[in-house]
């Protein structure tokens, strides 16, 4: 609906003022009739024409229509005269009332015309317009007669000033008087629901009223109250209070099945219950206007309610009253002031406060015309607008408004014409030549009956008189419709005039036209004759042809709908044809697409003209429609849909759209479905998967699309499929492509078929044979190929030998044989063709085995040894032996060279000689262990044991060793090779035998007797032994482990029995036990190992727990060695802990003079930090520097390089405390190195060192004198003086600042550098290398001195030779990594 559109406006029409309408009531519900301040009154047609004014001698005091909208009454307030305006004949009548006080009410009867009218004094007169008696009737009230109303039973209320109201009948005799509260307004007769009704109503307030009498008085009370009166019951009547914040109750109406809609004086509007359940309950209530509401409108024609106020108007609908549907502002924003509809819901009128009339369209007819690109449709009353339809988005293109002269009540569009028509006159409009051309009026013309359909191409206009269609063309100066100006059907045609013309289309070529009889006619336009006529079963109801006539979907009376094809006069039904099809679209752009629609749901439909599976239409999908949307037209998938207000609008089709909802498989297949194979190929691209692929190919099989197919299975990479499709691209014949395509999707019996249909009968053949219908094949051969016949009777005979039906195999097989045309010719066909040839072959082949199977084995051997082919002579062979023939069958198996079966045989008929003699050939195992125990009995072992080995009895060969041999070597061999459990038992036994059991315990638990092992063992007491050759099995289990751990725990032999329950993942008791094992001094290093391992397997924290507690001694009070906690973190991978243990031992060894133990445990532990990423500690790194360093020394004095040496020792004293077992010994070094490298200040200081008395008498006598004398003879200010290498710096590759050459960190940048392995150096940013196995920096130059003296790392000792030291362009991952 379109409730914005303003169709005109009456300015002033009764100069300022209020003014006041009424609509004409009846079908018609054509004019309105106004009224106001200048005492006329005015009528005004749809299209706001004034019909008629009509001036009162007063001002109006009421007007009314009557019940048929034919009269209109109208009373002023200065004289007693009625005026009567009849609409017919737009005449005026003026009547006496009889009555001489001013005339105040006026109310027509809503089933006569009758007319009563109350005056100011109260009292009434009665007027029957169609006899002309007037009745006054005195006294009827007391006071002026302000409202009143007629019921459907003639009932006649009056309301009055005198606060009353009273009930008459039509001849106006007073039946009740009834007294109120205050004085009564907007009177109603209405049906209230009683208890009947509502039992069987739902109480919904969209309820239609389901008849009866109107048996209630409804009216308003001094504007506060609503009175019910129920005439059933007149002494209980019912009366509605609302709150005050309300204001005043101004109008109600009533809709439904008894509920009442109250507008206020405030803006509020309620919706109330006359159901005596809920009387007078508020189901709704909305403050519509801010400041006040002046007027309330229902129309029932569209279940619609408006309110006006302030300067809008709203609209709800009565379904859904909590929603409001649309507001309208009126123009200038003027105040409104009343509100009503028109009869029919069309037209809304609105008066303003200023005087002015507005109306608004709110109700179009449905009417609309489409000829591609252009789409008419209705607009407003009497204007079309034309669009020029584009596919293109977000291009809606502006409409041409066209004016008409009349309201029509038809309408269609052509190519170069407009017509629009009413009743039965037709207007015709110029299009133009162009798109863009202004239509102009062209011609207009009447046709002998009203118009029920029109329709137009280029030439001609058709219109449906039913039940007749003329046929005329537009203009008669076309040379186009030379001679064929005009056509009347049925009549024209012989044998239809008893046919009604049910509906008919026209295209450019035809006008086709269907009757209730089922005919279909295609009149012929160019030849003005009908070309096709077709007959269905019952009447046709609908029929929507395709832009060119060639495709047409009719309706029959059961309304099932079938596409018919005029050019074979055939149909095809519809399947999921809609039970209520409003119509059907094709597609204008894909002319195989075509949808069907109702008013709720599309849907889109596929004609599938060619496929294997004939002429058939297919059900796509559905896609949802709103209420008042019609589709028009359908372009690619896009619906044109009318819309309220006479507009247009697109909508894509669900099945149209490729949505990311949905999965790309399902979006594959409808395009499939649609036909549209170029969307289809690019989803199928995007989607790169087989299985799309592989959808493609088959549906485009299946759509006779060849070419299209290929394109596919290319992608698919199946070479024979893409063969096949290659050459069925340029078959031109539907039957033998249709014949192919089935046979490619498996539709075997379609196939054969199509072949037959279309006389390609060698097809139908290759058909029959593939599917193994020979009694088929043999009939078609016998019929069109002769030659074929002997071919097809061997394969038949194949095919009954395979089935077990020997007798007929055999027949057959001599058919192919011996039929004519090979026999007679046989050297000569054979000599032409190896066809034939192989055809013979196996035909005798055939022979051979039928006839044994049918017990001529005379005649099978001997055709299977003239053919001496090896299958054919081991099936006879076979089937010999089935029948108990063994002689003959194992002289065929021997012929064909099957060995096994022939010496099986043999030896199974005792044929020794003929057994050994093919026996070397002989490759069945069970035959030579059959031939090794005959050796074996005549003590030939070595024989014997050849050909166990062959038939693989390695245990009779351990059998014969032993028993026979007594050659236990050779038996422990066989035993290790095959690994047997029988033959380690026997083994065992006979080391049992002669006493050594060890050698059994290792045999049998190598070859996995372990239970026994563990018995023989337990035994001899060798529980011990046995425990450690069950360690080396690699299949040993827990439970193994257990059973020794549990002997074990019972011999109190804690070690072992924490042990095996160690192994046998027992972990909690294993530590119990190795803890425990640990008190005894001479296992305690095992125990705590095997607790550690036992730890770090379980990753169990509390039992890491209580073995870090064991170990720092908060069990036992005796801290354990630091080692086996280092040992410990490090197996269960908590490096930092290890880290500060491994410093903490690594001191114990530097104290204790182990400094190359140190040293490595440092270096080890800084490596595991390194591979894990995590930070060294500053004492890790300070000590692995200083104990490097000392490591150090040795080898630059090895080298010669007593300055570096010497360097190095003064770094290492400086630290002397950290090496307190060989403080004198590294002093002494120092004095001697610093004294050679010419460091007098260093040689000097720790030479007065030593001299201490702490120290003195340590010294070696070697070196006494030589230190004495360095301390003797140093020169004077020696300490004042400073050595060279105090002055030695190299830069900080960080930040550039000179540093000491033997400081690792940077007094200005604070960074920790790295050393190099070879110098003790701290590095420098250039000219850098890298250990390959440690990953350490250093100086290439004194590196490669080091490895050619030492040919190992300094720091991790590892092989290096100098060229594989790494070069180093970035230092900065070495600095993060040291600090």
């Amino acid at each position: 609906m379109s409730f914005d559109k303003l169709l005109y406006k009456f300015d002033d029409p009764h100069g300022p003022g209020d003014v006041y309408f009424i609509w004409q009531k009846g079908s018609a519900g054509a004019l309105l009739a106004t009224t106001g301040s200048d005492g006329s009154v005015a009528i005004f047609n749809r299209q706001g024409q004034l019909v008629e004014r009509m001036l009162l001698a007063g001002l109006c005091s009421g007007f009314a229509w009557d019940n048929g909208g034919e009269l209109l009454g109208i009373i002023n307030a200065s004289t007693p005269i009625i005026t009567i305006w009849d609409s017919s004949s737009q005449m005026k009548t003026t009547i006496e009332s009889g009555l001489r006080d001013p005339l105040t009410c006026i109310v027509w009867s809503k089933q006569e015309q009758v007319l009563a009218v109350g005056t100011a004094r109260g009292n009434l007169a009665i007027y029957n317009h169609r006899s002309g008696k007037r009745t006054p009737i005195l006294g009827k009230h007391n006071k002026r007669i302000t409202c009143g109303a007629w019921s459907a039973q003639n009932l006649l209320a009056l309301g009055s000033d005198d606060k009353s109201f009273s009930l008459s009948n039509e001849a106006g005799d007073t039946m009740r008087v009834v007294q109120l509260r205050d004085a009564p307004t907007d009177m109603y007769f209405a049906q209230m629901a009683n208890e009947e009704r509502t039992s069987g109503s739902n109480g919904s307030l969209g309820d239609v009223n389901g008849g009866g009498g109107e048996n209630t008085i409804s009216m308003i009370i001094g504007k506060r109250t609503l009175f019910l009166y129920y005439l059933p019951e007149p002494d209980a009547p019912t009366e509605l209070g609302f709150q005050s914040r309300y204001g005043s109750l101004l109008q109600h109406k009533w809709f439904g099945d008894g509920y009442i809609l109250l507008g206020f004086s405030n803006g509020h509007v309620v919706a109330i219950s006359t159901h005596p359940r809920d009387v007078g309950q508020e189901l709704w209530q909305v403050k519509n206007h801010k400041d006040e509401l002046t007027g309330l409108a229902y129309c029932p024609a569209l279940d619609i309610v408006a309110s006006c106020g302030d300067d809008t108007i709203k609209i709800h609908s009565i379904t859904n009253l909590q929603e409001t549907e649309k507001i309208i502002t009126v123009p200038d924003h003027s105040g409104v002031q009343m509100i009503d509809w028109s009869s029919d819901g069309q037209l809304l009128a609105v008066t303003s406060v200023a005087g002015t009339v507005y109306i608004y369209v709110t109700k179009l007819s449905v009417m609309y015309a489409v000829s591609p690109p252009r789409i008419a449709i209705l607009s407003s009353l009497a204007e079309v607008s034309i669009y020029v339809y584009t596919p293109e988005k977000n291009t809606k293109p502006i409409p041409y408004r066209l004016s008409l002269l009349d309201e029509p009540s038809c309408l269609a569009i052509g190519p170069f014409y407009l017509a629009t028509g009413l009743d039965n006159h037709v207007w015709f409009y110029d299009l133009g030549k162009t798109l863009g051309d202004q239509p102009q009026l062209l011609s207009e013309r009447d046709f002998p009956a009203p118009i029920v359909d029109f329709k137009l191409n280029a030439d001609y206009c058709a219109a449906l008189c039913s039940p007749r269609v003329l046929l005329q063309a537009v203009v008669t100066d076309n040379p186009n419709v030379k001679d064929k100006l005009s056509q009347t059907f049925p009549t024209a045609l012989a044998g239809l005039n008893d046919s009604v013309i049910t509906c008919f289309c026209l295209t450019q070529e035809f006008l086709i036209f269907a009757t209730d009889l089922g005919h279909l006619i295609y009149f012929s336009l160019d030849k003005w004759d009908v070309c096709t006529k077709y007959c269905h079963n019952m009447g046709i109801r609908k029929i929507f042809s395709d832009t060119e006539g060639t495709k047409m979907i009719f309706v029959d009376e059961h309304a099932q709908g079938y596409v018919f094809l005029p050019a074979l006069e055939d149909t095809v039904i519809i399947s999921d044809f809609p039970k209520n099809c409003e119509g059907c679209l094709w597609d204008v752009a894909q002319q195989h697409v075509f949808i069907t629609f109702d008013t709720k749901l599309v849907t889109t439909h596929v004609f599938v003209r060619y496929s294997v599976q004939g002429k058939h239409t297919l059900k796509i999908g559905e896609s949802k429609l709103n209420p008042a949307q019609v589709p028009l037209m359908l372009c690619d998938g896009e619906m044109v849909m009318h819309i309220d207000g006479g507009q247009y609008a697109t909508q894509s089709l669900s099945t149209h759209l490729v949505t990311p909802s949905i999965s790309p498989s399902g979006n594959l297949k409808t395009l499939l479905n649609l036909k549209n194979y170029v969307e289809a190929y690019k989803t199928c691209e995007r989607m790169n998967a087989r299985s799309a692929w592989l959808e493609f190919g088959e549906q485009a099989i299946a759509d006779l699309e060849p070419d299209i197919a290929l394109r596919a299975y290319r992608h698919t990479g199946d070479a024979a499929m893409v063969g096949a499709l290659e050459n069925m691209r340029y078959i031109e014949d539907v039957a033998m492509l249709t014949g192919f395509c089935c046979l490619l999707l498996g539709k075997y019996e379609e196939a054969k078929e199509y072949f037959l249909r279309g006389t390609y009968t060698k097809e139908a053949l290759d058909i029959c044979r593939d599917l193994l219908q020979w009694e088929q094949a043999l009939l078609l051969a016998h019929k069109f190929e002769p030659d074929e016949v002997p071919f097809i009777a061997r394969e038949y005979a194949q095919q009954l030998e395979f089935t077990g039906n020997y007798a007929d195999a055999l027949y057959h097989y001599e058919k192919g044989y011996k039929e004519d045309l090979i026999n007679d010719n046989e050297e000569q066909l054979m000599n032409a063709s190896p066809e034939y040839e192989e055809h013979v072959r196996q035909c005798k082949m055939g022979i051979a085995r039928t006839s044994i199977r049918a017990g001529d084995f005379r005649r099978g051997i001997q055709y299977a040894v003239e053919l001496n082919d090896k299958q054919l002579l081991y099936d006879c062979a076979e089937l010999l032996a089935t029948v108990g023939h063994y002689t003959e069958a194992a002289g065929l198996y021997e012929r064909g060279e099957y060995f096994d079966e022939a010496c099986s045989h043999y030896i199974n008929l005792k044929m020794w000689n003929k057994a050994n003699q093919i026996l070397p050939q002989v490759l069945s195992t069970k035959l030579h262990a059959a031939y090794a125990k005959a050796k074996e009995g005549d003590g030939q072992y070595e024989e014997a044991i050849n050909s166990y080995r062959i038939a693989g009895d390695l245990d009779a060969c351990v059998r014969i060793y032993l028993d026979h041999l007594c050659d236990p070597h050779a038996a422990s061999e066989i035993v290790l090779e095959s690994r047997s459990m029988e033959a380690a038992k026997m083994l065992a036994k006979f080391y049992q035998k002669i006493g050594d059991i060890e050698q059994a315990l290792q045999f049998l638990v190598i070859c996995g007797c372990v239970e026994e092992a563990f018995a023989l063992a337990q035994r001899h007491n060798k529980l011990k032994q046995h425990g450690e050759l069950l360690q080396r099995y690699e299949n040993a289990k827990s439970s193994d482990y257990l059973a020794l751990a549990h002997y074990f725990e019972a011999e109190k032999y804690t070690l072992l029995a924490g042990k095996y329950y160690f192994l046998a993942r027992e972990f909690s008791k294993a530590l119990r036990f190795l803890l425990k094992a640990s008190a005894f001094s001479n296992e305690e290093s095992q125990a705590l190992s095997l607790a550690i391992d036992c730890v770090a397997t379980s990753n169990n924290e509390q039992l890491a727990t209580q073995l870090i507690e064991f170990l720092l001694g908060e069990v036992d009070g005796v801290p354990k060695d630091p080692r086996y906690l280092f040992r410990l973190y490090m197996a269960r991978k908590h490096y930092k802990d290890a880290a500060k243990t491994a410093v903490i031992v690594a001191n114990q060894e530097q104290l204790a003079g182990n400094y190359k133990t140190a040293r490595d445990m440092l270096f080890s532990m800084y490596q595991e930090l390194r591979r894990n990423n995590l930070a060294v500690s500053a004492d890790m790194r300070h000590n692995l520097i200083l104990l490097h360093r000392y490591t150090l020394v040795r080898t630059h004095v090895k080298l010669g390089n007593h300055l570096l040496a010497a360097k190095l020792l003064v770094q290492v004293a400086a630290n002397i405390s950290q090496f307190p077992e060989h403080i004198v010994p590294i002093l002494t070094s120092t004095v001697i190195e610093c004294h050679r490298a010419g460091l007098k200040k260093s040689a000097f200081l720790y030479a007065s060192m030593l001299m201490r008395p702490d120290y003195r008498h340590q010294l070696d006598p070697r070196y006494t004198k030589k230190i004495e004398s360095i301390v003797r003879k140093a020169p004077k200010g020696i300490k004042m003086l400073s050595d060279d290498i105090d002055a030695e710096t190299m830069e900080c590759p960080i930040c550039g600042a000179n540093l000491p050459n033997m400081e690792v960190t940077c007094h200005s940048c604070k960074t920790t550098l790295p050393i190099c392995i070879a110098t003790g150096q701290h590095i420098i940013k250039q000219q850098m290398t890298s250990c390959p196995e440690c990953d350490f920096l250093c100086f290439r130059a004194e590196m490669e001195k080091i490895l050619s003296e030492l040919n190992a790392c300094p720091m991790c000792g590892e092989h290096v030779a100098p060229e594989q030291l790494l070069d180093v362009e970035d230092i900065r991952p070495y600095i993060l990594a040291s600090s």
